[in-house]
């Protein structure tokens, strides 16, 4: 080192110009994305699974033999519950029909109660003013409907997977 000697703050100073001076060993620009590239993750058990069930499944005489034996299953279904019903066919009629009038007086109870607020708040009131009637109100659900598909179509442009070209480029 030096002849006289240092206190701990010139020692620190000059270890620090030291290590400064030395060169970089950083990697290069894009090492991590080449890396990674080149790195595949595992697929989660499960997904793997269905995965190749999927395929399985999906093979022609497999598939066929898997919708006749559903279709089997449904038949046999029918065929086990269908005089159960036959025999309880006025209990289950009596049943419905007391379901259809009460979820229709809570539907009709429901919607008269929002139409009454709608009124009473002027909510109504203020639609007609925007958007008014006739052509106008037509001109504003049609754009509505187009802002809606587009955004649809948006975000399906948006949550494609990539093509195969996009990431033999990005792993070079």
């Amino acid at each position: 080192m030096r002849d006289k000697q240092l206190d701990d703050s010139d020692l620190d100073l000059l270890v620090l110009r030291e290590l400064s001076s030395m060169p970089s060993l950083a990697p290069s620009r894009g090492f991590r994305d080449r890396v990674m590239a080149r790195v595949s993750l595992p697929k989660p058990a499960p997904l793997v699974r269905l995965q190749r069930a999927g395929a399985w499944a999906l093979q022609p005489r497999r598939a066929a033999a898997l919708a006749t034996a559903y279709a089997a299953c449904v038949l046999a279904t029918i065929l086990l519950a269908g005089p159960w019903v036959a025999a309880h066919a006025g209990v289950l009629a009596v049943a419905g029909s007391w379901v259809v009038a009460h979820v229709g007086a809570w539907v009709n109870a429901g919607l008269m109660a929002v139409a009454t607020w709608g009124v009473r708040s002027g909510v109504v009131q203020a639609l007609r003013e925007a958007f008014g009637t006739g052509l106008r109100l037509w001109a504003t659900l049609a754009t509505a409907a187009l802002l809606y598909t587009g955004s649809g179509y948006g975000l399906h442009v948006l949550l494609k997977a990539p093509r195969r070209s996009h990431e033999l480029g990005r792993a070079l």
